[in-house]
């Protein structure tokens, strides 16, 4: 009763400051479940089952841990953004409808299949978990050089990625650029290139875009210390 009436106040701050912080629960939470999460914790973990009373250090600590924990969500939508970026590379791109938004939901769709593989694997819970169990012993572990090596390996893993689908899009527009001129002088260059333009970048997303995204997800999981 009296966890009910004067419930840890620094308790429900860290968890409201890690849910409104932690990209999943940022996007997908309004503030009243926030509010809701965090009061429940606040009144339901019991003093005595804390070997450390939560501070306002202990609160910094969550927040750190909680752009540590968002990092992978952030950098997993970096290869559906490259990809957009390479198919409206050109004007015949752009003004084709097809690539103009096809790939903006491809940019979007790149995070969304990053997070139901975290929701299917529950991956997407374990920072959740790792607070209330680091709450319960020691003070959390995560330090400004931890979140600065996290971003830059990540970045570097994104960059070698998204290399190969830059690399694809800067030769099939070439390509595509000789097959216009090929086709304009039979004025078919109008139906011709976009059409087989879109069907390679069809292809090879389908062939390899899923793939990458599974790849980044695993690769990520490891770097945060989940397997």
């Amino acid at each position: 009763m009296d966890q009910l009436l004067f419930p840890n106040w620094m308790l429900f701050a860290g968890f409201y400051l890690f849910l409104k912080i932690y990209s999943p629960t940022r996007l997908y939470l309004d503030n009243i479940a926030c509010l809701a999460i965090a009061a429940m914790f606040a009144i339901f973990l019991e003093h005595t089952y804390l070997k450390l009373v939560p501070n306002f250090t202990w609160v910094v600590s969550v927040v750190i841990f909680a752009f540590f924990s968002s990092i992978p969500y952030w950098v997993s939508g970096t290869v559906g953004s490259v990809i957009q970026q390479m198919l409206l590379l050109n004007e015949q791109s752009v003004q084709d409808r097809r690539f103009t938004d096809e790939s903006e939901a491809l940019a979007k769709m790149s995070s969304l299949l990053f997070l139901m593989c975290a929701l299917e694997s529950g991956a997407v819970f374990y920072p959740i978990l790792d607070l209330i169990n680091m709450s319960f012993e020691s003070q959390l572990e995560v330090g400004f050089e931890d979140l600065f090596f996290l971003i830059v390996d990540s970045l570097k893993m994104m960059v070698i990625v998204s290399g190969k689908y830059m690399i694809l899009m800067l030769t099939i527009t070439v390509c595509c650029g000789y097959i216009d001129l090929f086709f304009k002088k039979a004025s078919l260059s109008l139906f011709v290139t976009p059409n087989l333009k879109a069907i390679v970048v069809m292809l090879l997303l389908n062939l390899w875009f899923f793939h990458d995204q599974f790849y980044v997800f695993e690769q990520m999981m490891e770097k945060m210390g989940y397997e």
